[in-house]
């Protein structure tokens, strides 16, 4: 019994004893960050006014998601930290930080060595009643990035102010009494879309100043959108100011556009406008690479719109490619023709500047003389300076074909070299082509050989140019001592065609008459006495008979003449006259008397004619 008793007296202070411990162990654990009025907890941190606002101590990552803080009687801060880290701040959805108490009270609060970044792609709207209380407020650095979307208004202090403030691709529009954003770096990068403005007089809408130690004092802005409006210059840099691409409107109500303390660079074809009462520009330089700048003055007075203290110069690989301006009188002058560039003269000022790339050119082949490069019309020495863009290009050389064509400039600078290729001029092949045709008039058949005339000929080669001339006429010449050298086939004589055919060949036994026969004409005409007949009749007879062929030769054809020798004739009787006939047929009726061998009828005949006499 005493042993039972003692056992449960031992368990009783056992519990005892652990009661202590559990309660301690069971306490939250507290984190230095308070959200309207809370301080986060391990037991409330991830879910905060049903579950809109979440946080992670391991990122001090505070996640908003549609919340809404507005419980301003308990808190004079929206989102307040003291956490010795980044604080970052997750948008998701619509949300939205009210302080609407007169005492005071600031949207985003920062101790003095703490940095708030603020991400996602939500909306955060921030609306700061109370006096010289700021939307954003922090010891060190605010970045606003991603696709966050913050909106502020304080009415009684500032904007944004920070050590450093960055806006990387965010969308902001700070609106403060004092200034929409008071910083001592300000950078605007990465396709951000920021509006800037100052309601108070004597305020700007940027007021970017050095640190203690007179370090900063910087704005940089690049590729984004920035506008900025206040009494004072829109944007005020006790720096420089450097604006690479982007668009910026700055506008001051009663002083200048923009002012700075140091430098101006405007680059990367960036659009600056500005409208101001006093002229924009620093105390420093004013460069102006590739950039469009559009510089206007609303004083009445006949105010440049550009300070004289900081003429705008054009670097150098840039020229104007527009620049007009307008004067005191309302006088727009076109300062490209009329060559005055003097910026800080005018109440109007709008000028283009482009980027030029010195460009060279490469006539190709080697060797080539008398060459001119023409862009745009525009005679080129050396290498030319040029735009981006496309430009007509005309060379031209001795003994080439005119080039025209077109070159595309980029900033690759592979396309600064441009390598025109010219074609030389065909050669002449007039020479060529005579000795051809007077090959071809030619009856190759007359020639013993033709043979170098068509190999002359087929040697030729047709696609030489006019640097080839020589080999060309080479060719021509080739030709023509083949057609000298030809040596003609000699003429044979005819064998056995007779140029002139006999108009008869005689037969075997000739009839025909010889083409002259022998007249057979008596000396004396016999006496009318019939008893007398003549002793003898003369008798013609042939001593050659024409062979019944033709000689080899036809051209000289014989005449077979009678070589009969006629009897004598009786003498003439003195008794009997001549008659005035004639004796001709006589001599035809005898000379047929005889062919037919009759003596008798030959005598016949002669008295019948003396009868009919």
């Amino acid at each position: 019994m005493k042993k039972k008793l003692f056992a449960i007296l031992l368990s009783i202070v056992m519990v005892a004893g652990l009661l202590p411990v559990t309660a301690l162990a069971a306490e939250p654990t507290v984190y230095d960050i308070w959200v309207d009025g809370v301080q986060v907890t391990s037991e409330n941190k991830d879910n905060l006014f049903s579950g809109t606002v979440s946080y992670d101590p391991t990122t001090h990552t505070l996640s908003l998601n549609n919340a809404t803080l507005d419980n301003d009687t308990l808190s004079d801060y929206g989102i307040k930290t003291t956490i010795p880290s980044t604080l970052k701040i997750r948008l998701t959805g619509t949300n939205s930080i009210t302080r609407t108490d007169p005492g005071g009270g600031v949207g985003i609060y920062l101790n003095s060595g703490n940095s708030v970044e603020i991400t996602g792609d939500g909306t955060l709207v921030i609306n700061v009643n109370g006096n010289t209380y700021d939307g954003i407020s922090a010891g060190a650095d605010v970045k606003i990035s991603d696709k966050a979307k913050v909106t502020i208004n304080a009415e009684g202090g500032l904007g944004i102010v920070g050590r450093m403030v960055k806006i990387d691709g965010a969308t902001v529009d700070s609106t403060g009494l004092y200034a929409g954003i008071d910083a001592h770096w300000l950078k605007i990068i990465n396709g951000a879309d920021v509006t800037l403005k100052a309601t108070q007089d004597g305020r700007n809408g940027a007021y970017i100043w050095k640190d203690q130690e007179g370090n900063g004092g910087d704005i940089e802005l690049a590729a984004s959108k920035v506008k900025a409006t206040s009494h004072y210059p829109g944007l005020y840099a006790a720096g420089n100011l450097t604006v690479n691409g982007g668009e910026v409107n700055c506008t001051s109500t009663a002083d200048s556009a923009i002012w700075t303390k140091g430098n101006i660079l405007i680059k990367g074809g960036a659009k600056v406008t500005t409208d101001g009462k006093s002229p924009m520009g620093g105390n420093g330089t004013f460069t102006v690479e590739e950039a469009e700048i559009d510089a206007k003055n609303t004083n009445e007075n006949n105010t440049p719109a550009i300070s004289d203290k900081c003429v705008p110069v054009i670097a150098d690989g840039y020229h104007l490619n527009y620049a007009k301006a307008v004067d005191s009188e309302g006088t727009e002058i076109d300062l490209l023709s009329s060559g005055t560039q003097d910026f800080a003269k005018y109440k109007n000022v709008h000028f283009i500047t482009k980027v030029v790339y010195p460009v060279s050119f490469v006539v190709t082949p080697d060797g080539l003389t008398n060459v001119v490069v023409k862009v745009n019309g525009q005679e080129v020495t050396g290498s030319v300076s040029l735009e981006a863009g496309t430009y007509p290009v005309e060379v031209t050389a001795d003994n080439c074909k005119a080039y025209t064509g077109n070159i595309t400039i980029t900033p690759d600078t592979a396309t600064h070299t441009q390598t025109i290729a010219m074609t030389y001029l065909p050669a002449d092949y007039t020479k060529v082509d005579a000795a051809i045709a007077k090959a071809n008039a030619l009856e190759k058949d007359n020639y013993k050989d033709f043979s170098t005339v068509e190999e002359a000929i087929n040697a030729v080669v047709r696609d030489k140019n006019i640097t080839e001339q020589d080999e060309v006429d080479a060719m021509a010449q080739a030709i023509e001592n083949a057609i000298t050298a030809l040596v003609e086939k000699p003429t044979e004589a005819p064998t056995a065609t007779p140029t002139a055919t006999p108009t008869a060949a005689p037969s075997a036994s000739p009839t025909a008459a010889p083409t002259a026969t022998p007249t057979v004409k008596p000396t004396a005409t016999p006496s009318a006495r019939p008893t007398a007949a003549p002793t003898a009749t003369p008798t013609v007879k042939p001593t050659a008979t024409p062979s019944a062929s033709p000689t080899a030769v036809p051209t000289a054809t014989p005449t077979v003449k009678p070589t009969a020798t006629p009897t004598p004739a009786p003498k003439a009787d003195p008794n009997n006259p001549k008659t005035g006939s004639s004796n001709l047929p006589v001599v035809f009726g005898s000379a047929a008397l005889v062919l037919s061998g009759g003596a008798l009828a030959a005598v016949l005949i002669y008295k019948k004619k003396r009868h009919e006499k």
